[in-house]
C-alpha cells in the first residue's frame, strides 16, 4: 500500500483501521478551527465509523486508482491528512487537499508533504496538472500553493458551503512543465 517518506520526520501513508481512534481524536480536538473550512469537521464521524467504513473506503479508492486519502505522520504520530482527489486520468489532473492539527502547524509539514505528493503525481501517475483550492479567508491554507509556486487561476463565488455559510474559493494550479522547471 501507499507509503511515502517525505523526510526524516514526515511520512505520508494510507491509514489503517487501527488509526481510527487517533484520527477521530485529532478531528474532535481541532473541530473548531477545521470546521470553519472543512465540512467533515462540522459533525465529526466516530472512530467506529472511520474504522469500519471510511478508512476501508479510502483504501479501496486507492486500490481502484481513484485517489489517495492519506495520513500525515510526524515522527510516527498522526498529525493530519493529505489527499490527491478528483483524480482524472483521462485529462491527467487531480486536486490536493490537506489539514493539520494545530499543535503541528508551523513545522513545514504541509508544504513538504505537498511537494512530495506533487512529485508523485507528475512522475508516478504521469499527471499534467495539479490544483489546490482554498476558501478566500483561509489564509494559512492559501499560503501553501502560493509558497510552492502555484498560479492563482481565479475565484469561485460561494464555491464552498460549510458551517452554515457560503465562502468564495480561490483556485490554484501547477503544471508538470512548471514543476520540472523548479527542480
Amino acid at each position: 500500500m501507499f507509503t511515502c517518506k517525505v523526510n526524516e520526520h514526515i511520512t505520508i501513508r494510507l491509514l489503517e483501521p487501527k488509526d481510527a481512534e487517533r484520527l477521530a481524536e485529532l478531528i474532535i480536538q481541532n473541530q473548531q478551527r477545521l470546521g470553519k473550512w472543512l465540512f467533515f469537521a462540522e459533525n465529526p464521524s466516530s472512530a467506529d465509523t472511520y474504522r469500519e467504513t471510511i478508512i476501508p473506503d479510502w483504501r479501496r479508492q486507492y486500490a481502484d486508482l481513484n485517489g489517495i486519502e492519506a495520513g500525515l505522520l510526524y515522527d510516527g504520530s498522526l498529525c493530519g491528512m493529505i489527499s490527491l482527489h478528483n483524480l482524472d486520468q483521462v485529462n491527467r489532473k487531480a486536486e490536493i487537499g490537506y489539514w493539520i492539527a494545530k499543535e503541528f502547524e508551523g513545522k513545514g509539514i504541509i508544504t513538504a508533504a505537498c511537494r512530495k505528493l506533487i512529485t508523485y503525481a507528475f512522475e508516478e501517475l504521469e499527471l499534467n496538472r495539479v490544483a489546490i483550492c482554498a476558501a478566500v479567508g483561509n489564509e494559512k491554507s492559501r499560503a501553501v500553493p502560493e509558497r510552492i509556486g502555484f498560479l492563482e487561476e481565479g475565484k469561485a463565488r460561494d464555491g464552498l458551503y460549510v458551517n452554515g455559510m457560503h465562502h468564495d474559493l480561490v483556485y490554484y494550479s501547477l503544471l508538470k512543465r512548471e514543476w520540472e522547471g523548479e527542480k
